[in-house]
């Protein structure tokens, strides 16, 4: 019998991912966590096969997310699924431990494709994802860079520039990764330096320019 976690502070997500793993496995005991200390909770009382995961939750949303659940519970998959573009987002999650990365947009039938996939084979990336794969194993990482200015940040870059534009302040984005506000600081000139912008409004054009790259 299989155990899984599903970890999203919607309930109407989790109550759909809920039939999905019913459809898929029917026998499958299902909790649920709807804020990262919920999770961890449920992961220091039980034994997981699958966790279920949204990456924007409350008491979260960065990459140290993966390795400190693996660190308590290094046999459990990770299936990221997520509001977060793919092409952005899935590698450096994959990289990081998650076992697969499902964008939310996907129809709710490749949810259950990746269920599948995970609790068979271990592992999950969907089409997109494959090519990605494949185009960094096949291309120097200068030049598969260079496709996409945003994929020269660092993963820490990444999850304070998701914040940044969202509008958050250097304050706000400190409280929420837990580091100084001078820390943030850096990061955020380091940003600006990286993609060659000088405000935020020009760092929220880019990432709409290149997130469906």
């Amino acid at each position: 019998m299989k155990k899984i976690l599903i970890a999203d502070d919607h309930s109407i997500v989790r109550l759909g991912a809920s039939l999905i793993i019913k459809e898929s496995i029917p026998d499958a005991t299902i909790l649920q966590a709807e804020t990262y200390n919920e999770v961890y909770d449920a992961l220091g009382k039980e034994d997981f096969d699958l966790l279920l995961l949204d990456i924007n939750m409350p008491g979260g949303n960065n990459i140290k997310v993966v390795k400190e659940i693996l660190a308590l519970q290094p046999h459990v998959k990770i299936l990221i699924f997520s509001s977060y573009e793919e092409n952005l987002y899935a590698l450096r999650y994959i990289s990081a431990g998650a076992s697969g990365y499902l964008n939310k947009n996907t129809a709710m039938s490749e949810l259950k494709n990746a269920i599948q996939s995970i609790i068979s084979r271990g592992k999950y990336m969907s089409e997109a994802v494959k090519e990605l794969y494949i185009q960094k194993l096949t291309t120097s990482k200068s030049s598969f860079d260079g496709n996409n200015p945003l994929r020269k940040l660092s993963n820490r870059e990444m999850d304070v520039s998701k914040h940044l534009i969202k509008g958050l302040g250097i304050l706000e984005v400190a409280t929420l990764m837990d580091l100084s506000s001078s820390t943030i600081s850096t990061y955020k000139s380091r940003i600006f330096e990286k993609l060659n912008v000088h405000n935020l409004p020009e760092l929220i054009e880019l990432f709409k320019l290149h997130s469906e790259e």
